[in-house]
């Protein structure tokens, strides 16, 4: 059972999530985690927790000023219903996917901070634009458990966002990096209790089968470890 957290504004691309999680087991269960629904203990009964994306982080959580014009979407009730769900997750070593706000999210509650938008800072724009994707390419550390996983030094991923991890949170470190140095992808140092514990900045529930193997064996291995988690 995989829990997902809802995103909230859009049922698509909540959906999208699914689908890709489903991709690969098609009898695969999953349940909605949502502040809406009221039903955080439910992750007590899940393997895997997989945090979704939407709109950004409350900006007082990384001591931001709330004045930030670039600064949308924010969803409080959303923030801490999923701060409780990383605690309950770190608690028991489930294994954990966080999707671009879902990296930010973890990076914040593990104390530390974003670029409130990419662009200002300057940077190019990572943003897509309607049916036009962003693309560039990212670059992983050697060493890592990611590099493990993907089994590549080199990838090309999609890319949506505005803002981005800044300074890195307590026991994370920095896997992957775009070519103009924002921070793509994050885990535990030292693979902290040997739990799947990946941050990923890109969305891979977007791309399709012909752009996937980069993002596919992330899925493979996050399913692998929810499926072994309690036997």
């Amino acid at each position: 059972m995989i829990a997902v957290t809802d995103t909230i504004t859009s049922e698509d691309k909540f959906n999208s999530y699914i689908q890709w999680l489903t991709s690969v087991n098609s009898g695969l269960k999953w349940i909605k985690l949502s502040y809406l629904l009221e039903n955080i203990k439910d992750i007590d009964k899940c393997s895997g927790l997989l945090i979704t994306g939407g709109g950004d982080v409350n900006p007082s959580l990384y001591r931001c000023p709330k004045g930030h014009p670039k600064i949308r979407g924010v969803d409080c009730k959303r923030d801490d219903f999923e701060k409780h769900l990383i605690d309950k997750a770190m608690r028991r070593n489930l294994p954990l996917l966080g999707i671009c706000r879902g990296m930010q999210l973890v990076n914040v509650h593990f104390g530390g901070t974003l670029i409130p938008d990419v662009e200002d800072a300057g940077y190019h724009s990572h943003r897509s634009k309607g049916e036009i994707v962003n693309r560039h390419n990212v670059t992983i550390e050697n060493d890592t458990s990611l590099m493990k996983i993907i089994g590549a030094k080199i990838g090309n991923i999609n890319s949506s966002h505005h803002q981005a991890a800044d300074k890195p949170g307590d026991g994370l470190v920095v896997t992957t990096r775009s070519d103009d140095g924002i921070i793509e992808a994050m885990e535990l140092k030292d693979g902290y209790n040997n739990q799947f514990f990946q941050l990923i900045q890109w969305h891979p529930e977007r791309m399709v089968k012909e752009e996937s193997f980069f993002s596919g064996n992330i899925l493979k291995e996050f399913l692998n470890q929810a499926s072994n988690y309690f036997s």
